[in-house]
């Protein structure tokens, strides 16, 4: 028996001791923490909900988007030493801010109802890492995050916290700390920002404290704004929280720059308070009077002065005063009526100064000195400006340099001589001219001088400070007669004078040699003789429209003028044109509305690009046939041309106009695939088989032709207007894919089903008068239509043109509308101007 109790004993001692040697394993293991990811764990209370689950590590607790509170939060750290910890307060609903709380203790309340409206969160014994955490707040939502103290949510504003994210963070310290803006200099009394730059740019702790070394010249506030206090230079200091990085920049503050301070004593206000550089005293727009004015300087040198005085009512011109003293009166009731206002020991500055005058308003500034108001009118000063302005100091000329320095004129002749003034920013540019002898060249204020007869002068251009002089020598010689220009057309030599600006005296074959353009276009005046011309040598351009036939018929003074390009001769009487034959740089020739009927000597100039042969008496075009390089042919107007198979091979053609000749057949044209706006009205054109494969057209005029079958223009699908008036055309299906249309002219016609428009929508004009239409429902969807003239025929109900919301012209006049749809149309379209008569309804 005693051996079995010791047995006993023995084995509940053994099993005590391993009970132990295990539960003391158990706590070493708990005690060696991994801290290489040390995290946060938290928990809230939330309003209807209670407490939730714990969350880790910047995840949500709380709820955002339903409107519930949170009423109390649980925070502890995980994986952290022992000795650390997280200690954390909340600002509750009528308690304010609770005492800490700290790993893993409520704060806030449960049970009570009461919301969180801010926190603060710590760290503690873990110098490496960072808290931060962030709030939803009611109205706000997800604010900032915030970091190791600092509050996230709001007080005071009775808002509640309803969803909290907390993280911790690992420290990054700065490399280095840089100033924003670097050394500069300030004026007493300015102040600017320094913000301090980390590297690197993710430095957790971005705060510095900063530092002058002397405040007295410039100090600096928490938040880096320095103010420039006295004169001097001062160092600026920023350092790291961390005490680790410093960044220094100098601070040069000099003297402040002058202010100019004044008042007025108004009209039932009394003394205002004072202005400053050009602010305003007294009223405008209130009919009150100034009856005193006090001014001062600030700033300014110690043996400066500002003086001033008032001219007042009844009592004239006052005394001088100075530096804050009263001129005017007060307690008189006496308007000041003018002022004047001086500086002393301020050369550098300026002061100006303006009023404000009844029945007046402001008048213009006016400075040192100068009266400003009215004296002898009667009329009240009622505001004031008043402003320093420092001078710009003045730069002397250091040199003149005329463009020659010597020319050799004609009796007669002009030139104009230049002057360039260095510095470019001289304040004083002007120069004055003079001759040494007038009898002999003259010269005006402009630098133009005169040969008046044979000698030498000089000309001399001296500075207006008189500091600096340049000379030109100018010999006179006799007039060289084979060298004098003459116009037997006075308005040939009025544009030529204009050109080289030399309205008077001899011209000379240099004078006109660089004229280059010559372009003329009136009504009155016009020009009948070409004599001249010849000498204008470099002429590029020449430009002569009449708008009444003249009797300019002799062009042969243009023909030695080689290096024409641009030749306009319109509406004149020329039948000869041989003296064209040699000019080949023409590529403009304008002879439209002449007596031309002999192209042939243009057959040379194979540089031509544009051409207007209209309205002439032309029948033989043949001589056009090696111009390969025309882009625009107008043949207009001459009934002879019947045969234009000469032009098939002018293949760059993209224009070309032949109205009212005699055509029948457009086979020329079969090959002309550039052409992009063709022509060919009141003509004897049947057959437009032709122009079936000119699908580049953007133009087609057909209009007054004997055309039945449009069909060869379905394939031009790049047309935007087509006209082809009467009398033949009754099918116009050939249109109906031609939907780039904008421009559509089909007056004069039998035709009776429109129904292929209505897939034509860019269609902005349509003329479908005289035709014999009944129903207009295919165009009631071509909403962009603008003008719409649909003028004789057969329409009674047209309300559905009420849809057409952009139309601005519709003519139905000679149909039969009835009033109803009248009434329709014109609720529909206030904008329209629509005709069932002669005038618009």
């Amino acid at each position: 028996m005693k051996k079995f109790k010791l047995k006993y004993l023995f084995a509940v001692f053994m099993a005590f001791s391993l009970l132990f040697i295990f539960n003391s394993s158990y706590t070493y293991k708990a005690a060696a923490t991994d801290t290489s990811t040390i995290g946060v764990t938290y928990s809230a209370h939330v309003q209807n909900i209670g407490w939730q689950n714990w969350v880790n590590d910047g995840a949500e607790a709380g709820t955002d988007g339903k409107g519930f509170r949170v009423e109390a939060l649980k925070i502890k750290l995980v994986n952290a030493p022992a000795d650390a910890g997280i200690t954390y307060c909340a600002h509750v609903q009528n308690i304010g801010w609770q005492t800490l709380s700290s790993d893993g203790a409520e704060a806030g309340t449960d049970g009570k109802g009461l919301r969180v409206e801010a926190l603060k969160i710590k760290l503690k014994n873990l110098d490496e890492y960072s808290v931060q955490y962030r709030a939803h707040v009611q109205n706000i939502g997800w604010q900032d995050w915030v970091s190791d103290g600092a509050e996230a949510g709001t007080d005071g504003k009775g808002l509640r916290v309803e969803a909290i994210e907390i993280k911790i963070v690992k420290k990054t310290h700065p490399t280095s700390i840089a100033i924003s803006k670097g050394d500069q200099t300030l004026k007493v009394g300015q102040t600017d920002n320094l913000t301090a730059n980390f590297t690197p740019a993710d430095t957790t702790d971005q705060n510095v404290t900063w530092a002058s070394s002397d405040p007295n010249v410039a100090s600096i506030d928490s938040n880096g704004k320095v103010t420039a206090n006295g004169v001097g230079t001062s160092q600026i200091t920023a350092t790291s929280h961390d005490g680790c990085k410093t960044a220094t920049c100098i601070i040069t503050v000099t003297p402040a720059d002058p202010e100019v301070q004044y008042s007025a004593h108004v009209q039932n206000i009394g003394w205002q308070n004072p202005a400053s550089d050009g602010a305003e005293v007294g009223t405008d727009g209130k009919g009150l009077r100034v009856e005193a004015f006090k001014i001062k300087l600030s700033n300014a040198p110690a043996n400066a002065k500002i003086s001033y005085r008032a001219h007042v009512q009844n009592v004239g011109w006052q005394d001088w005063v100075s530096n804050g003293a009263e001129a005017g009166t007060d307690g008189k009731g006496l308007r000041v009526e003018a002022l004047q206002i001086k500086l002393d020991n301020m050369p550098d500055y300026s002061i100006q100064y303006q009023a404000h005058v009844q029945n007046i308003g402001w008048q213009d500034w006016v400075s040192d000195g100068a009266e400003a108001g009215t004296d002898g009118k009667g009329l009240r000063v009622e505001a004031l400006r008043i402003k320093l302005v420092k001078k710009v100091p003045a730069v002397h000329v250091d040199s003149i340099a005329l463009n020659k320095t010597s020319d050799t004129l004609n009796v007669g002749d002009t030139d104009n001589l230049s002057a360039t003034i260095k510095p470019d920013n001289a304040s004083n540019k002007n120069v004055t001219w003079a001759s040494s002898d007038s009898s002999i060249a003259s010269v005006d204020n402009t630098g133009k001088v005169t040969g008046n007869k044979e000698g030498t002068v000089t000309i001399a251009a001296t500075s207006e400070d008189g500091n600096k002089t340049a000379t030109c020598n100018i010999t006179v010689n006799p007039t060289n007669n084979s060298d004098v220009v003459t116009f037997k057309d006075p308005e040939l030599e009025r544009l030529v004078r204009s050109a080289i600006n030399k309205p008077t005296g001899t011209l000379y074959k240099k004078d006109v040699a660089n004229i280059t353009d010559l372009e003329v276009e009136e009504r009155e005046k016009k020009i009948t003789d070409l004599s001249g011309i010849e000498n204008l040598t470099k002429l590029d351009t020449f430009k002569l429209i009449n708008h009444d036939n003249t009797e300019l018929n002799d062009i042969s003074p243009l023909k030695g003028l080689k290096n024409l390009k641009h030749l306009i001769l319109v509406n004149n009487t020329i039948s000869d044109i041989s003296a064209l034959k040699e000019l080949t740089n023409l590529q403009e020739l304008d002879l439209g509305d002449n007596s031309i009927s002999d192209i042939s000597p243009i057959s040379g100039l194979t540089n031509l690009q544009d051409l207007n042969l209209g309205v002439n008496k032309l029948s033989d075009i043949s001589a056009l046939k090696s111009l390969t390089n025309l882009k625009s042919l107008y043949l207009d107007a001459n009934r002879g041309i019947s045969d234009i198979s000469v032009i098939q091979n002018l293949t760059q053609l993209n224009k070309f106009s032949a109205v009212t000749c005699s055509l029948s057949s457009l086979n020329a044209l079969k090959h002309l695939t550039n052409l992009q706006d063709l022509d060919l009205r009141n003509n004897e054109i049947t057959d437009i088989s032709p122009l079936s494969g000119l699908t580049n057209l953007n133009t087609l005029l057909l209009d007054s032709n004997d055309i039945i079958d449009i069909s060869p223009v379905s394939k031009l699908t790049n047309l935007k207007e087509f006209v082809a008036g009467g009398p033949n055309l009754t099918d116009i299906s050939p249109l109906k894919d031609l939907t780039n249309l904008q421009d559509l002219d089909l007056e004069g016609n039998e035709i009776t089903d429109i129904s292929p428009l209505k897939n034509l929508t860019n269609l902005k004009s349509l003329r479908m008068a005289s035709n014999k239409i009944d129903n207009i429902a295919p165009i009631q969807n071509l909403t962009n239509l603008q003008e719409l003239d649909l003028r004789d025929n057969k329409l009674t109900n047209v309300a559905l043109l009420s849809r057409l919301i952009n139309l601005q012209w519709l003519n139905l006049i000679q149909n039969q509308i009835n009033s109803e749809d009248k009434t329709t149309l014109a609720n529909a379209l206030p904008n329209c101007h629509i005709y069932y008569t002669s005038s618009a309804q």
